[in-house]
């Protein structure tokens, strides 16, 4: 098993940072292949909406995103740790998750992966949002294995030992979901279904040009039948 914990948190100590140190060195333990990437140290670029990654699969950009991309489609599973700002994942993350929805997302790319979504605020709020982006869901549909939310205070420590069980206790279910390779409920699937069929009929319809490589591999999916 392979798995890669995405740090979405700006900050080197603190909450987030230490969490992330847990999932790394705990799924070590259980004898997965980890690595652990801080988005803050690498070079990420906003998103300028060329739309060429849709057309092509290559994006327009040179920066450290084509090789973290390539990581993110080699591993079995994610764990995703983001802080909450104002009741949203933070600048870091956002900008990364941005990078990597259309040319992750809208081909698919990460169905089949298990995804556990980590959120810190300090008192209240973000909480779906934090669901949304940080389990990968929306246009990547990955199978949310857990998500565990965090009122951290304000400044932020590291986890104390309820909180260190809580994520051991969710690292060592999205292994076992892993090597049972868990499917997804009936509401994630209905809702995978939909959503396919909108991509279908009103994104994708009069404008495969656009969409050319996304059409191409939903096609080599059976996707577009």
């Amino acid at each position: 098993m392979k798995a890669l914990v995405l740090n979405g948190s700006p900050r080197k100590t603190g909450f987030s940072a230490a969490a992330a140190a847990i999932a790394r060195d705990h799924l070590a333990s259980r004898q997965v292949e980890v690595d652990l990437v801080a988005l803050a140290d690498l070079a990420i670029r906003d998103c300028v909406g060329c739309f060429q990654c849709l057309r092509t699969g290559r994006c327009s950009l040179d920066d450290d995103m084509d090789a973290l991309v390539a990581r993110m489609r080699q591993v079995d599973a994610f764990v995703v740790v983001s802080a909450v700002r104002n009741g949203d994942v933070s600048a870091c993350y956002k900008r990364f998750y941005e990078r990597i929805t259309y040319r992750l997302g809208f081909p698919l790319a990460l169905e089949d992966r298990h995804t556990l979504a980590i959120s810190v605020v300090g008192y209240m709020g973000g909480k779906a949002a934090s669901r949304r982006f940080a389990g990968l869901q929306d246009v990547f549909h990955t199978r949310l294995s857990g998500h565990l939310h965090f009122a951290a205070g304000i400044p932020g420590g590291p986890p104390g030992p309820r909180e260190t069980t809580r994520i051991t206790t969710a690292l060592d279910r999205l292994v076992q979901d892993v090597h049972t390779r868990r499917g997804r409920g009936l509401a994630d699937r209905a809702s995978f279904a939909v959503d396919r069929l909108i991509m279908r009929r009103f994104v994708f319809r009069g404008r495969e040009d656009v969409y050319a490589d996304v059409v191409r591999q939903w096609r080599e999916k059976g996707y577009m039948d």
